[in-house]
């Protein structure tokens, strides 16, 4: 197999038809959103209003939404066009990988021993039960059992931001205006759940002096991330550790970062990560968090429709947790420890919310 390059930091696909079918992929995605979506907002509303007006009852609960909503027929074309997508997404990726995946993996290994930066993992990692037992985003292995699952979610989020991440900007914007301690000091800096490392290198690129650390559950996922840091030249320490039990000291960081981390972990996990991050971020610093934004538990969405989707989402598209984490109190959760939280950071440059909490 010949080495086709690179897209940004991204492999291209093993062979071009490969690449080809996966832009036809992106194409189906941006379709479903521009095209498809308007229209099911306004089937949507009409709808609910025409139950409504018929019934004299209101669409209050999810089972009454989907009881309402399933059958109209472009709502059913948005789902199914949603997770058919997703399905042959993830299919071709694993395929166009899996072609070379000896030669993957001796890049894995190559990196493993090389600098700059480090990275640690352990094959005996005890995988907590709500990360091992789920597929996120119906990626198949999840983030820990296929070696190549780096790759293979790498290429994923290129598809799901439809091109528009192409050189890791989505996670470059939200990093570089992300607001710092109020005294300045940069020395080190916590990427939560980092993944593939892309928010990770962007604080590296950030504060080149800095002493900076991606950690995540999966090996594959830290492992890849090093071998991307390693291509990028940057001194980038990454580790397959548990945000809610991260090893490292009290007050040992003036920066920790959480990009879209939270709605993937459930109700006592959201709990425990708050309390940790509080014990090993420095008094001063700053905790920066990216995410959906969420209502507490007793609040209701401005349309019943964005309910409907919400869970759909955590029933078919391997986002479990991600409807307790919008009707949860975590803002509250998150007062209860830190001095200052700013729910909707004015200055942040991110297609998320993102919440600023001061030590």
């Amino acid at each position: 197999m010949v080495d086709r390059g690179h897209l940004g930091t991204m492999p291209l696909g093993t062979e071009r038809d490969d690449d080809s079918y996966l832009d036809f992929v992106e194409g189906v995605r941006i379709f479903n959103q521009a095209q498809v979506s308007s229209v099911v907002a306004q089937k949507s509303a009409e709808a609910i209003a025409e139950y409504e007006a018929r019934t004299g009852e209101k669409v209050a609960t999810i089972e009454k939404i989907r009881e309402v909503l399933d059958p109209v027929p472009v709502v059913a074309t948005r789902n199914r066009l949603s997770r058919t997508s997703q399905e042959m997404m993830w299919e071709k990726v694993i395929e166009t990988y899996r072609k070379r995946e000896p030669e993957l993996l001796r890049e894995l290994e190559i990196a493993d021993r090389s600098g700059p930066g480090s990275v640690e993992y352990d094959p005996n990692f005890k995988h907590p039960d709500y990360f091992a037992k789920v597929e996120f985003h119906i990626q198949p292995g999840n983030y820990h059992a296929d070696p190549l699952a780096g790759y293979i979610y790498h290429y994923g989020t290129k598809v799901f931001f439809t091109g528009r991440n192409n050189n890791d900007d989505v996670q470059r914007s939200a990093v570089m205006s992300s607001p710092l301690p109020k005294d300045g000091i940069v020395r080190r800096v916590l990427d939560q759940a980092c993944s593939v490392g892309q928010s990770t290198t962007a604080w590296k690129e950030r504060f080149p002096q800095a002493e900076v650390w991606g950690i995540d559950a999966g090996a594959p996922m830290v492992r890849y991330a090093h071998k991307r840091a390693v291509d990028m030249g940057l001194d980038v320490h990454f580790a397959q550790r548990l945000a809610e039990d991260c090893k490292f000291p009290d007050n040992y960081f003036d920066v920790v970062y959480a990009f879209i981390m939270y709605h993937e972990v459930p109700q006592h996990i959201m709990k425990a990560i708050i309390r940790e991050t509080h014990r090993v971020l420095r008094p001063g610093g700053v905790y920066i968090i990216v995410d959906f934004p969420t209502r507490g538990p007793n609040g209701k969405a401005s349309n019943p429709a964005s309910d409907y989707f919400r869970d759909f989402d955590t029933h078919d598209n391997g986002e479990p947790y991600a409807s307790d984490f919008v009707y949860s109190d975590f803002h509250g959760e998150l007062r209860k420890v830190f001095s200052e939280v700013i729910e909707n950071y004015e200055g942040a440059k991110t297609f998320l919310p993102m919440r600023v909490c001061y030590k």
